[in-house]
């Protein structure tokens, strides 16, 4: 009997631990969705820094910002508007699943705050 309460406190331990740290991986998803704005697109295809601070290839279309993988030649991602009443944009992670959005969003957070950095020298 005493295993079994022993056992239950742990796996109680160990949701509770997860659920802190989803909610903290939810808010840093949140906080990173904003950086999704047509000024901050605009600000990486306009910038002439954007290329040079970006680990991608950035392959600039009409309306996309296609994030290609150095010597590879596919794309991994890429940023579109959407049009309709309130244009806005959105990131598209390639990868097939789906998997490494956050992680792509997170990388055009950093860009972002890089060439903003740049910009204000």
């Amino acid at each position: 009997m005493k295993i079994f309460i022993i056992i239950a406190l742990v796996l109680l331990i160990i949701f509770i631990m997860l659920a802190a740290s989803g909610k903290k991986g939810r808010e840093k998803g949140k906080e990173n969705a904003k950086c999704l704005t047509i000024e901050n697109y605009l600000l990486i295809r306009d910038s002439p820094y954007a290329d040079e601070l970006c680990k991608y290839t950035i392959r600039r279309e009409k309306d996309e910002l296609r994030f290609k993988q150095e010597g590879e030649g596919y794309t991994l991602f890429y940023l579109t508007i959407e049009k309709g009443e309130t244009p806005k944009v959105k990131l598209v992670g390639l990868d097939g699943y789906g998997i490494r959005d956050r992680v792509f969003l997170n990388y055009v957070c950093r860009l972002l705050k890089e060439i903003k950095e740049k910009e204000s020298e």
